[in-house]
């Protein structure tokens, strides 16, 4: 009975990890890509010129069924996204750390 009770706890949903990006504006470095936008709202996530929202970040990815595209489309999105213990971003390969000032990424 106790296997049972564990099996089901480890086959339950998937939780937001505890580490989470802070909310705010992730610039690239060194690429020529869009920037990554972390909330304010919980949930919200602007990646790969969508706005995603209801978005979770756990187990290296950033998961939503509801991001919106270009014109509008309503698409889900599961894809790559690490937060490194010195709170840098890296999806696909590239990194992104958080501006701190309120200007646009350079």
């Amino acid at each position: 009975m106790r296997a049972l009770a564990i099996f089901a706890l480890l086959a339950g949903p998937v939780e937001a990890d505890a580490f989470q990006p802070a909310p705010g504006l992730y610039c690239p470095e060194g690429a020529d890509v869009p920037a990554i936008v972390v909330g304010p709202e919980a949930g919200v996530v602007g990646i790969d010129l969508m706005e995603c929202h209801g978005a979770r970040i756990a187990g290296g990815r950033v998961t939503s069924r509801q991001c919106y595209g270009n014109g509008g489309s309503v698409v889900p999105y599961d894809a790559e996204l690490v937060l490194l213990p010195s709170s840098v971003l890296l999806h696909d390969g590239v990194r992104y750390r958080r501006r701190l000032e309120g200007e646009p990424c350079p």
